[in-house]
Formats: structure tokens, C-alpha cells, sequence
């Protein structure tokens, strides 16, 4: 079977190992970008952040941040930048690609930021949205994270470090609602940006095939993976002249 290449986000640090051991810390840097912004901005948290607002991490190297409009996404660059945070995306390829950046300051504090695709690739839909769950909010700045069940899914399509035990972690500690899960992503495969189905399907065999959990839906994503290969075997040949070649 072909293997794509899963999505990474790992970039270099440029400054000091700050580790964020407490949402107050999150709450924090709310309050202080609500300072900078010059408009209303709504950011949806993801990865170790809504971990620890839901009791399943201690602590996170990074803020994880989604913002929907673009005119939210450079509000919030802008407000960074006066903050004294700069991007350290190495290469211009990530830091196009969706209007996603890497930002940290010299006191390690980092902030990887997408404007409505992760990866461009899955995109924090209206049904993602209505899951999350406001958190603080300090002026025009309000912060929700993001449910363990679309954390689950946004933790399947990336490789970094901890992902793999992150994704153990809600799947022992968190009550997640299989149908839900399999509705988003059910409903994003629907769009047509299905490579990333394949990199579920893997992380999800590796989690019930290795580490013993209960994956209720392991067998319906495989099918879609399995789907998605299918065309894009398919694809691959008719564009390259190929089919009935022996």
C-alpha cells in the first residue's frame, strides 16, 4: 500500500524552553494580546492547551491557536508582533501555506497559529467550532478549546513529539463520543481534502493494535482510507498514461 507523508509542524526554537504548566499561563497571554488587537478575535485552541483545560496534560511547550477569517489571522500576527514575538518558520513553504505561522518570543513562549486549516489540511469547521468550550476572555479576545473528540482528530494527522501519547491519553481519559468523531470526519472527507484519512487511519490501528485501546470506529476509517487509495492509485495512473500497461 502507498504511504503519504504525514504532517509535521515541528520548526526549530530559537529561544529558551519555556514550558506552560498552568492555564493561567494561557489566560495570561490572552489577556496581554487583548491589549494589541485593534478588533474582536475568536481563537480556538487545540493540542496540549485544551489537554490541560481538560485535565489530561500538565503541561504544553506551545499554544496550539485556530483563527477563522483571515482578517483575524493578521489582527492577531500584528498584535504579536508588537509583543515581541517573531516568526521562526524556517522557510517561507509552511509559513504561505494557509496563512499559518511559528512564533516565539526570547523568553521561549511560542505560538503556532493557523488561519482555519491545520496543515492545510483539516479545517476547524462549524461543528467544531460549536463543540468548543469558551475558557477566558479579556476584552475583545475570547479563548475556546476545542473538544477531546476533534482534538483526537487534529492529534491523528501530526507527527510530533507526544502526539502519539497525547492521543492515548484522551482516548484513556476522556469519555469520547465515537460517533461524533466519525461524523467530522466523515463530513471533512466529504470536501474533498482526504489525504489526511490515511494518517488517522494509521495513528488509530497504532492505538488499538498496539496500546490495546478500544477504537470503535477503527474499522469504518480503514475502509475510508482504503477508498481513498484506491482513487488516488487510480488518479496517479490515468495522469501518468499508465492504465492497462502491463
Amino acid at each position: 500500500m502507498a504511504r503519504l507523508e504525514r504532517c509535521g509542524v515541528e520548526g526549530s526554537r530559537s529561544g529558551a524552553d519555556t514550558v506552560i504548566q498552568a492555564s493561567v499561563d494561557i489566560d495570561r497571554f490572552v489577556k496581554e494580546l487583548s491589549e494589541n488587537v485593534d478588533m474582536p478575535v475568536n481563537l480556538y485552541l487545540l493540542g496540549g492547551g485544551s489537554m490541560m483545560y481538560a485535565g489530561l496534560k500538565f503541561f504544553t511547550k506551545d499554544i496550539d491557536l485556530v483563527v477563522r477569517t483571515e482578517g483575524e489571522y493578521r489582527c492577531v500576527v500584528e498584535a504579536m508582533e508588537r509583543m515581541g514575538f517573531r516568526s521562526i518558520r524556517p522557510g517561507a513553504g509552511y509559513s504561505r501555506m494557509n496563512l499559518s505561522d511559528m512564533l516565539e518570543r526570547e523568553d521561549g513562549y511560542r505560538i503556532d497559529l493557523f488561519h482555519d486549516r491545520v496543515c492545510g489540511k483539516l479545517r476547524l469547521s462549524e461543528g467544531m467550532a460549536s463543540r468548543a468550550t469558551e475558557r477566558t476572555r479579556h476584552g475583545g479576545v475570547i479563548l475556546r478549546s476545542c473538544s477531546m473528540e476533534d482534538i483526537l482528530i487534529f492529534k491523528s494527522i501530526t507527527e510530533r513529539d507526544g502526539d502519539l501519547e497525547d492521543s492515548k491519553a484522551i482516548i484513556v481519559g476522556a469519555r469520547i463520543d465515537w460517533k461524533v468523531f466519525l461524523g467530522e470526519v466523515e463530513a471533512q472527507v466529504s470536501e474533498g481534502e482526504d489525504v489526511w484519512i490515511t494518517w488517522i487511519a494509521d495513528r488509530l490501528w497504532l492505538l488499538k493494535e498496539q496500546a490495546g485501546l478500544s477504537v470503535p470506529v477503527l474499522d469504518r476509517i480503514i475502509r475510508m482510507a482504503d477508498d481513498f487509495l484506491e482513487r488516488w492509485e487510480s488518479e496517479l495512473l490515468d495522469r501518468n498514461g499508465l492504465r492497462g500497461v502491463p
